[in-house]
């Protein structure tokens, strides 16, 4: 998904993806995948990065996807 309208389960538009975003090492990215912040998956496969929008914020976390795979199998 490289841009795209989110919809939450109710059906209610909640803005377009940013495209932009900061570069966080994996250890980062998966503790903000276990944090209390409002995240939706933005991954970008093209270019084979993870991300993760924060709703509240709009800040845009992404993480290079065979970093965050290494070690972990």
């Amino acid at each position: 998904m490289d841009a795209a309208v989110l919809q939450d389960s109710h059906g209610y538009r909640m803005g377009v993806i940013s495209l932009a975003g900061q570069i966080v090492s994996p250890a980062e990215f998966r503790n903000l995948l276990v944090s209390h912040r409002r995240m939706v998956r933005v991954d970008r496969r093209p270019d084979r990065l993870r991300g993760l929008q924060d709703l509240d914020t709009g800040e845009v976390f992404l993480t290079d996807e065979r970093r965050l795979l290494e070690g972990r199998r």
